[in-house]
């Protein structure tokens, strides 16, 4: 039985004293989607985590023997979703199970992931259960592919229930996180049913942020006057939403945060849109279709919005699970609407918006969106190498991109002792590259340099190669 059934845990939906009257309903169109499942199988399967990374991505948590994190990918959100290396309908990877050893937080049930790629570096956040800790508490591992998970900070949890569970009439404890990637930190909003701010139900929403994927160092806490570091006077006084199991990206076209929570009726998902402060909600909106727990937002590896190729609208699918009775019955549905900002070509940051897509656009150089510049190619491999998104632009939109470099075939690569190879491009700085792979695809070679030589360049965005 799942660690969620054990629980009984009652979905609240109560907005907190942040929202405000003035914020009004957003403008959707293109419905799509449905209560038919998209994924099933004889077991119970449920929040699911989905990213847009070449294919469709999804881990989830599902019935083994107990709850274990599976892994499936599809070519379309309708599916057919299928394991890595399968075209079985339904079929999945088991990629991460609980350690059976009941004294520690993950001995148990594993649940709840939350999948981001930063870079070329997969990281994985879930709940864990151990019979002989009595809480769920949130760990964290990472993975070059998303499949092999090694877990961080020493095998122990990341965050831990703000109080003793045990005299609360919620014990569920800190879990059901979702993390996005901004600016080069870590966001991360959780539940915790032990937390000073949570409704009665036990029902809140907390957000923390920090350059450490572990949250062990420079941790900085949402509070009601904006950020800071957190502190135990702090830690958990204000909740985001009253709610349980979220899950958010970041909306570059509208530099929002979009938090989808099912409720308030089981016949839909809404998604609230704070300001990037988190201080303010600004939109709202409905995507219909009956849920019983747990949406996934789908987004880019870097846990923000997917690109549209038309500006100032945003698609926003989310699956759920769905089933008519108990979680033994749950599986997985799709739904989705596009989001219309209201904002030009000129008002959106195009940048930020394709930030890791190649670009494709007639009788215009294949093209990588990357850190806020275009980085062009001579060569399809290389491209190819850096990048598993593409999608189609007019050519209007791609030269709002500000221009970064171009690599021909054959650009020189330099390297140096204790710095990375980097491609010398023709915009005279280094370009860093991860791998080797884009170094030979492009037809270059590894020059040495002298350390001081090296460092005498400028530096351009980091090129890393996904596995």
């Amino acid at each position: 039985m799942s660690r969620r059934a054990t629980l009984l845990l009652a979905l609240a939906f109560v907005t907190s004293g942040l929202l405000t009257p003035e914020a009004r309903a957003a403008t959707v169109t293109n419905y799509r989607g449905g209560n038919t499942p998209v994924y099933s199988r004889t077991s119970y399967d449920y929040v699911p985590s989905v990213m847009k990374d070449g294919v469709y991505r999804m881990w989830w948590c599902g019935g083994i023997a107990g709850d274990y994190i599976l892994y499936a990918e599809a070519d379309s959100l309708a599916g057919p979703w299928h394991a890595r290396g399968s075209t079985v309908a339904n079929s999945y990877n088991t990629v991460f199970r609980p350690t059976g050893n009941a004294a520690q937080f993950d001995g148990i049930h594993v649940c709840d992931p939350s999948v981001i790629r930063v870079d070329a570096t997969y990281f994985m956040y879930y709940g864990g259960y151990g019979d002989g800790t009595g809480t769920t508490m949130i760990g964290v591992a990472s993975s070059p592919d998303g499949l092999n998970w090694t877990r961080l900070n020493g095998g122990n949890p990341i965050i831990v229930p703000a109080r003793d569970y045990r005299p609360l009439p919620n014990k569920y404890g800190a879990g059901q996180p979702s993390v996005t990637h901004i600016n080069g930190k870590f966001h991360l909003i959780f539940t915790d049913s032990t937390g000073y701010a949570v409704d009665g139900n036990g029902g809140g929403q907390f957000v923390l942020r920090s350059s450490d994927p572990t949250f062990q160092t420079g941790v900085e806490e949402l509070t009601a006057t904006g950020f800071a570091p957190r502190t135990e006077a702090n830690h958990t006084r204000h909740s985001l939403l009253a709610a349980f199991s979220v899950d958010w990206q970041y909306m570059d076209a509208n530099d929002t945060f979009a938090i989808a929570v099912d409720g308030p009726t089981a016949s839909g998902t809404r998604v609230f849109l704070f300001n990037s402060a988190l201080s303010q909600q600004v939109d709202q909106f409905d995507i219909s279709g009956t849920w019983t727990e747990g949406p996934a937002i789908v987004s880019r590896p870097d846990k923000h919005a997917l690109a549209s190729s038309t500006c100032g609208t945003v698609p926003v699918d989310i699956l759920r699970s769905v089933g008519p009775g108990g979680p033994d019955t749950w599986n997985l549905a799709r739904g989705g609407v596009d989001l219309l900002t209201g904002r030009t070509c000129e008002q959106v940051p195009q940048g930020r918006v394709y930030e890791g897509y190649l670009l494709q656009s007639p009788g215009l150089p294949l093209t990588l969106a990357r850190g806020g510049v275009r980085l062009q190619f001579a060569l399809a491999a290389p491209a190819q190498n850096l990048s598993r998104n593409a999608i189609a632009v007019s050519s209007d939109v791609f030269h709002r991109i500000p221009y970064g470099a171009s690599m021909t075939s054959g650009a020189p690569v330099y390297g140096a002792p204790g710095r990375p190879a980097a491609f010398r491009l023709d915009d005279g700085r280094l370009w860093p590259v991860s791998c080797l792979e884009a170094i030979t695809s492009n037809n270059s070679s590894i020059a040495s340099l002298s350390v001081s030589q090296w460092d005498a360049y400028a530096t351009g965005p980091a090129l890393h190669c996904v596995k």
